[in-house]
C-alpha cells in the first residue's frame, strides 16, 4: 500500500549529509519527491554519481540540476578570519597579484565600476556588512559596519545595484548541457532577472523535454516576474539571496504574490531557503520554522525545498520527515482553492477544470483521474489546489516525474497507453484501487480527450464509481 504523503511536494538538496545510500532511501520513503543537485559545489563526476545512485534507488524521484548562476563569493584564503567593526577592508579581484592582510579577494572583477561611496555590500547573507568609502583602480575600499567571522566562499551581495554579468558563465553552459544530455527532469537557473536571462538558458538547452525553472533571487527578478512566468515551466522563490537583495519585510509579501501569479498561469511554484534552517544542528525545528512551512502550504505553493538542512546538516532524514508531517497537518484544514485566469490549456479545458472544484464538494468525489500525454490538463487542474488527489495517467516516465512535483499530483504509468478512454480509465482505477487509495464505492472524476475525430481538446468529464470501472 502506498504511504500517504502530503499533497505539497518536498525537494531536498543532496550533499555530504545525504550521499549515503541508506540515508537517501529513508529520505525518499519519508517524502522526498525531488532531489536537487547544486552545481555550485559539484563537478561532472559528482553529478553522475549522485544521479546514478538516485535512479538506482527510485525511478520515480525527480532530479533537478541547480545552476551556479551569477553569484559573487569571497576567495583567496583557507582559514576563517574575523572582521571587526570599523576595520578598513579592500575588496580586490581574485586575479589580483597583490594580496595583503587588509584585502579580500572576490570572484567578480568589475565591482569597482558599479559601486559608489556609501554603497552597502553584504557578505554571508548579510551577516557581515561593509560600506564603500572609495574606489581606486580595481580596488573597492570599505569600512566594516557589522563585523563577524568570515569564511571562504561566502556570498557577496550588492543590493539595488545592477551588476554587468555575462549571459552565462562557461560552467553554467557546461552544466546545462550535461543535464540535458543526461536526461535530468528539471534545470533551475539561478539569478534570473528578465526575459534575456531566460532566453540565454533556453538557447543552451536547445530542443529538449527537460523543464526549466527560473530562480527569482533579487529585485530585478521580482520586478520582471510577469514577463518571466510565461517563458518558463516554473518559478523558484529563492528567499536566501532575495532576503539580502530586498528589504526583509518585503520577502513574505513577494512570496505570496509570486505564488498567486504562478497558480493563475498554471505554472509550478517552489518556496525555498531556510525553511527548517535550525535543523542543520538540531533534531527539532523552531516554532517559527514550523509556521513558515505551514504558511507556505496555506499560501498554495506546489513544493518546498530543503537546502543545507539535507545537504550538510546533521539530520537530513528528520528534516524531510518534519516537513512532510507539518505539510500533511496543514492540508487537513484546507479546502480546495479555485482560481481564475488562463493557462496554456484551451479555454474549454480551463473552464472544465474549474468546474471540478464544485463537483468535489457536491458529489463527495475522492479523486480525479486525468488521461493525458502532455500534462496540460493536469496543470490547469492542480492550480485550484484540490483537497483530493489527481492521478496523472501516462506511458512517459519522465513526464510522470516532472508532473509529480505539482501539488496533489501522482503519476500512474501504464505502458499500453491507447486512445480507448474506457480501457484507460479502468486500468487507472485498478492501479489506484490496488494501492489502497480508493474504496470500491468511492466516486471519482475522469477527464480525458474527446473521441470526436480531429478534436484534441481534453473536454470530456465523467463521474463514476470505482466498482463500475473495475467490473
Amino acid at each position: 500500500m502506498m504511504q500517504k504523503l502530503p499533497h505539497t511536494k518536498i525537494i531536498a538538496t543532496i550533499g555530504p549529509s545525504s550521499w549515503n545510500e541508506e540515508v537517501l532511501k529513508e529520505m525518499i520513503e519519508n517524502g522526498m519527491q525531488m532531489a536537487r543537485i547544486n552545481a555550485s559545489f559539484a563537478d561532472f563526476a559528482e553529478l553522475e554519481r549522485v544521479s546514478t545512485l538516485l535512479r538506482k534507488l527510485s525511478s520515480r524521484v525527480t532530479i533537478m540540476l541547480d545552476t551556479k548562476g551569477h553569484k559573487i563569493r569571497v576567495t583567496g584564503f583557507e582559514h576563517e578570519r574575523e572582521l571587526k567593526e570599523g576595520e578598513r577592508i579592500i575588496l580586490i579581484p581574485e586575479t589580483s597579484a597583490i594580496s595583503t592582510d587588509n584585502t579580500i579577494q572576490i570572484t567578480y572583477p568589475n565591482l569597482h565600476k558599479f559601486v559608489n561611496k556609501n554603497t552597502k555590500i553584504l557578505i554571508d547573507d548579510g551577516n557581515l556588512i561593509l560600506n564603500v568609502v572609495d574606489t581606486k583602480a580595481k580596488e573597492v575600499h570599505c569600512v566594516v559596519k557589522a563585523g563577524g567571522i568570515l569564511k571562504t566562499r561566502k556570498t557577496v551581495n550588492v543590493p539595488g545595484v545592477h551588476l554587468d554579468f555575462p549571459d552565462l558563465s562557461q560552467k553554467d553552459i557546461d552544466d546545462i548541457k550535461y543535464a540535458v544530455e543526461h536526461n535530468f527532469d528539471y534545470i533551475s537557473a539561478s539569478f534570473i532577472r528578465d526575459r534575456n536571462d531566460v532566453e540565454a538558458v533556453k538557447t543552451v538547452m536547445g530542443k529538449t523535454d527537460t523543464k526549466l525553472i527560473a530562480k527569482i533571487e533579487d529585485g530585478e527578478g521580482v520586478s520582471n516576474i510577469d514577463e518571466i512566468i510565461p517563458l518558463v515551466d516554473g518559478i523558484m522563490i529563492a528567499r536566501g539571496d532575495m532576503g539580502v537583495e530586498l528589504p526583509l519585510e518585503e520577502v513574505p509579501i513577494k512570496q505570496k504574490i509570486i505564488i498567486q501569479k504562478c497558480r493563475i498561469a498554471g505554472k509550478l511554484v517552489i518556496v525555498a531557503t531556510q525553511m527548517l534552517e535550525s535543523m542543520k544542528e538540531s533534531p527539532r525545528p523552531t516554532r517559527a520554522e514550523v509556521s513558515d512551512v505551514a504558511n507556505a502550504v496555506m499560501d498554495g505553493t506546489d513544493a518546498m525545498m530543503l537546502s543545507a538542512e539535507t545537504s550538510t546538516g546533521k539530520y537530513p532524514i528528520d528534516a524531510v520527515r518534519v516537513m512532510a508531517t507539518v505539510a500533511k497537518e496543514s492540508e487537513k484544514v484546507l479546502k480546495s482553492q479555485p482560481i481564475s485566469g488562463r493557462t496554456s490549456a484551451s479555454e474549454e479545458t480551463d473552464v472544465l477544470c474549474k468546474t471540478v472544484v464544485a463537483l468535489i464538494e457536491e458529489l463527495n468525489l475522492k479523486g480525479i483521474i486525468v488521461i493525458s500525454q502532455s500534462g496540460t490538463t493536469v496543470r490547469s487542474l492542480t492550480r485550484h489546489r484540490l483537497k483530493v488527489p489527481i492521478w496523472n495517467i501516462s506511458n512517459n516516465p519522465k513526464l510522470i516525474r516532472q508532473m509529480d512535483i505539482y501539488r496533489g499530483v501522482t503519476g500512474i504509468y501504464i505502458k499500453q497507453f491507447n486512445t480507448d478512454r474506457d480501457t484507460m480509465a479502468s486500468k487507472a482505477a485498478e492501479v489506484v484501487y490496488s494501492q489502497g487509495l480508493l474504496a470500491i464505492d468511492d466516486k471519482i472524476a475522469i477527464i480525458c480527450g474527446s473521441s470526436i475525430k480531429r478534436k484534441n481538446l481534453n473536454s470530456i468529464l465523467e463521474i463514476a464509481q470505482v466498482k463500475d470501472l473495475l467490473e
